[in-house]
């Protein structure tokens, strides 16, 4: 199915700015809670805000896909959430969101090597482009150094080949189901448990106690509606209609958003930030230029 007009490049748009904006939120959701009840917050809500989008159209679900579902959820939300949650508590918002724009390689790699997927090479030229701009903008850091931080810098590209994953899924395995009830399954398997985890821990006395626990709880409310369970909706619907590569570029523009929190939070930029960030760019026209991707 292709998309009429303008739209998945507007979905693009709206992803990018979505998901470009996550890593402040949780950077603020950092100050009060450790990695795992931001990721169990962040879960549990999602969970519960995609659930009521979804009754209306459960009588659509193809119970055979749930199992495919439960992948989704697990690799393309549940797993990544605490990755990056971990990784954002040594190393800047805007990394992390640069970090992520190499999605798109994994997704080339995943799905010529498990789903048989064929790109041409001026995609695979445009995913290559744009992964020498991200890796730029991790060189290109004002300390000048990543050693001391790459355990956590791994976690985001563990992360980011989990997200490759569940792309893929969603095209090859999910095309026929409704993009909310592919959202809402996933996220409700893996925001029950995450929510009953949740309840375990210190969360309600934080929440108390802590004094900047209410703004960074309503951060992470924020981060979970709209960075989760909306962009998901958002996400999935795009994947079908649009393919896997041209809906993991949106991890090449998130770095602009992300850049742009950083700066406006008092993290530094280096000049070639905005070479790296143009060469990304071009990675993102060569890899959408042509648009149809064969199979």
């Amino acid at each position: 199915m292709k998309e009429r007009g303008g739209l998945k490049w507007v979905l693009l748009a709206v992803l990018s700015l979505i998901w470009g904006s996550s890593f402040i939120l949780m950077k603020r959701g950092l100050q009060a809670y450790p990695p795992d009840q931001v990721a169990a917050i962040r879960m549990s809500v999602a969970f519960l805000a995609s659930g009521l989008l979804a009754i209306p159209k459960l009588r659509e679900l193809e119970w055979t896909k749930v199992k495919y579902m439960a992948v989704v959820g697990m690799v393309g939300s549940g797993i990544p959430a605490f990755l990056f949650a971990l990784a954002q508590t040594r190393i800047s918002s805007y990394l992390a969101g640069m970090l992520n724009a190499l999605t798109p390689l994994f997704t080339l790699m995943i799905g010529a090597l498990l789903f048989h997927s064929r790109f041409t090479n001026r995609q695979i030229a445009g995913v290559l482009i744009g992964f020498a701009g991200a890796s730029g903008l991790v060189f290109i850091r004002s300390t000048g150094s990543i050693d001391s931080e790459l355990f956590f810098t791994l976690l985001i590209v563990l992360a980011t080949v989990c997200y490759a994953i569940s792309v893929n899924t969603v095209k090859h395995y999910l095309s026929t189901q409704h993009s909310i009830l592919i959202s809402a399954v996933g996220l409700t398997l893996v925001g029950i448990p995450y929510l009953s985890y949740l309840l375990t821990t210190d969360f309600t006395q934080r929440v108390v106690s802590h004094p900047q626990a209410v703004p960074a709880l309503l951060s992470l409310v924020t981060l979970s509606v709209f960075g989760t369970a909306l962009s998901n909706l958002l996400f999935f619907r795009l994947v079908k209609d649009s393919g896997a590569l041209f809906a993991s570029a949106v991890t090449y523009l998130m770095p602009i958003i992300a850049l742009g929190w950083g700066i406006a939070d008092g993290e530094s930029l280096h000049p070639m930030h905005i070479v790296a960030l143009a060469t990304i760019l071009v990675g993102v026209a060569l890899i959408n230029w042509p648009q149809r991707m064969k199979k």
